[in-house]
């Protein structure tokens, strides 16, 4: 039979859409697969006790003064970045101990009075003989001080003066050479100095003031940070930097996840009128989130490889007092429609809370968010099991693994109401910062003794602050792991949103994430879930690492999948066993270990 070719056309139409139904449908499906096997190897780990990270290669030595506070916080830095990157550390108080400098590979100074080395030739000696040395801040101009200042590169040293900024000579952060940050959190007291003209300046002030530099004497090296910041959290990146830079052939392994999470995502918003938005749009709330902001998110996901880890919320009401069921302002429709298109692009749900009130018996914390308090941990646990039977009966066959507190508190008690209520909780993703009211559940990087992983979230917020870059270069550098949230009302608060539209918002949004893109592109995009599998297979996994002129040996016990390394060189690597190298920037190799054992042959370049 003979057809009209219009027919034909739209037969094959049909024929096409059917097709991309079908193969929609089989993706959205396949992630209840994935789910389920998520669940498995969930389950395998918390059965698990929670293992000592072992530590290999030449001994660090960290040196500092047990009475003074400020060097105490260096130490406790130092320590804290030698062991996530699995190197053997000894942290002497010389208050305490008297410096021995026998077997340490390189030594890190916290030490403001260098006095307490007692006989500075033994700094001297070690360097002569080829030793690293990394002062982790300047000291006073002592007597011990005048007789060494020479080795660390300096020729002339004046008075100290409150510098502002930061200007990366080259990549001290991964990814982020020429980087400058002129803003007040960026603030050290700096000793003005004039520098011998073979050191390499690698970091200055504004000013131009040199505030990291490296200088090659006897046999050894010296890396001078003249500054005051490396005691806080945040800036932990400048010391694993400085200490790959300053040692020859540095190897360390790294979490290489990208993140990206919604807070209250899914949630009731309701359908009010909000001035700001329906003078652009004419929508109300929802229909705005529904038409106009989550289209936007999802474009910026394909467009800059991100996988969302949406937390939702059940209920916007303040309630604290049990029952909880059936809250009025619920939206199940809302939770079912885009709870679906979370799951069909890759990404995960995971839960905030039954309401936005966080976790806590502290009225002190609670108030200091405006919140209402909890009477007890009882209460708490049966708010969060009325939201996960809310999730279930939307999606019976899914499982939640991960949890993000709401304002990022969650105390002793909260925590215990979530373990009671909740089989399946795997992750608690909170803050990575530390914060000056001392309200915030502040996390490492680690899996805690109920078999927990902590795997806190680092920058927050649409905007592109200086604060956020560098918090996040700075993690970065350190741990190979990036993790950003952000909220979808963030835009309906002139305050949060600081009085940008949408469009002002989604495109400082989307200059982040093209420079993160751009800047990391090696970096492999992840749930939170997924991240935190990865993480307890590195954590639980045994490293040793070697190097033998120059032949870099490696075994990860056990090897689940693959390993992530940073390798700074300024060789050539060839001759590879076992795994891949790629060039990521100036001296500066991803090695990925494909193998248990690996091998990595080193040439001059």
């Amino acid at each position: 039979m003979k057809l009209n070719p219009r027919i034909y056309i739209i037969l094959a139409g049909i024929v096409l859409i059917g097709a991309v139904l079908i193969l929609t449908h089989t993706r959205y499906f396949q992630q209840f697969s994935h789910n389920r096997n998520l669940q498995t190897k969930i389950a395998e780990w918390k059965n698990e006790p929670p293992a000592a990270p072992n530590v290999t290669g030449a001994k660090f030595c960290v040196i500092y003064d047990g009475e003074d506070d400020y060097n105490v916080r260096i130490q406790e830095q130092a320590q804290r970045v030698l062991t996530d990157m699995r190197k053997a550390a000894v942290s002497v108080d010389l208050r305490k101990e008297t410096l021995n400098l026998s077997g340490c590979g390189a030594v890190i100074s916290a030490l403001t009075d260098l006095t307490l080395v007692k006989d500075p030739d033994t700094l001297a000696g070690y360097l002569d003989q080829g030793g690293h040395l990394f002062l982790a801040t300047m000291p006073e101009q002592s007597d011990a001080f005048l007789r060494l200042y020479r080795k660390f590169g300096i020729i002339d040293a004046g008075d100290y003066s409150d510098e502002q900024g930061i200007h990366l000579k080259d990549e001290v952060l991964l990814g982020e050479k020429g980087l400058e940050i002129d803003d007040e959190f960026m603030t050290n007291t700096v000793m003005q100095v004039e520098l011998d003209p073979s050191a390499q300046v690698h970091a200055t002030a504004t000013s131009g003031m040199p505030l990291l530099w490296s200088y090659d004497t006897g046999k050894g090296s010296v890396m001078v940070f003249n500054g005051t910041m490396l005691q806080e959290k945040i800036n932990r990146g400048i010391i694993t930097g400085a200490v790959s830079m300053m040692m020859p052939d540095f190897i360390y392994p790294i979490y290489n996840s990208k993140l990206m999470y919604i807070d209250d995502w899914p949630a009731p918003y309701g359908s009010s009128i909000d001035p700001d938005i329906y003078k652009i749009y004419q929508l109300n709330r929802q229909e705005f989130f529904k038409q106009i902001w989550w289209p936007d998110m999802l474009k910026a996901a394909k467009r800059y490889g991100l996988k969302f880890t949406a937390v939702l919320i059940e209920s916007y009401h303040n309630q604290v007092v049990p029952p909880f069921a059936s809250p009025s302002d619920a939206d199940p429709e809302s939770l079912i429609s885009y709870g679906r298109e979370i799951i069909k692009s890759g990404g995960e749900i995971g839960l905030h809370g039954y309401n936005h009130q966080s976790l806590t018996t502290d009225p002190d914390k609670s108030s200091y968010y405006d919140y209402e308090t909890w009477n007890s941990t009882s209460d708490m646990a049966l708010s969060v099991q009325e939201a996960l039977s809310y999730f279930k009966r939307s999606f019976p066959n899914y499982s939640l693994f991960t949890y993000v507190p709401p304002s990022n508190v969650l105390d002793p008690g909260g925590r215990e109401a979530l373990k009671q209520s909740w089989n399946n909780l795997a992750v608690i993703s909170s803050v990575f910062a530390e914060d000056a009211a001392g309200i915030s559940y502040v996390q490492e990087f680690e899996q805690a003794k109920d078999g927990i992983l902590e795997m806190p979230r680092v920058t927050s917020g649409y905007d592109d602050e200086a604060f956020e870059r560098w918090t996040a270069a700075s993690v970065l550098t350190s741990y190979g792991f990036f993790s950003h949230f952000v909220h979808p009302d963030d835009v309906l608060d002139s305050e949060r949103s600081m009085g940008m539209t949408w469009e002002e918002l989604y495109k400082n949004y989307s200059t982040v994430m093209s420079r993160l893109q751009k800047n990391y592109p090696w970096l492999q995009a992840k749930t939170a879930t997924e991240a935190a599998i990865d993480m307890k297979n590195l954590l639980s996994s045994d490293i040793e690492l070697s190097q033998s002129g120059d032949v870099i040996k490696g075994k990860v016990t056990p090897l689940q999948g693959e390993a992530s390394f940073i390798l700074r060189t300024r060789k050539t690597a060839a001759n590879l066993s076992g795994c891949t190298v790629k060039k990521i920037g100036d001296g500066i190799l991803l090695v990925t270990v494909t193998k248990s054992e690996f091998t990595i042959h080193l040439s001059e370049a």
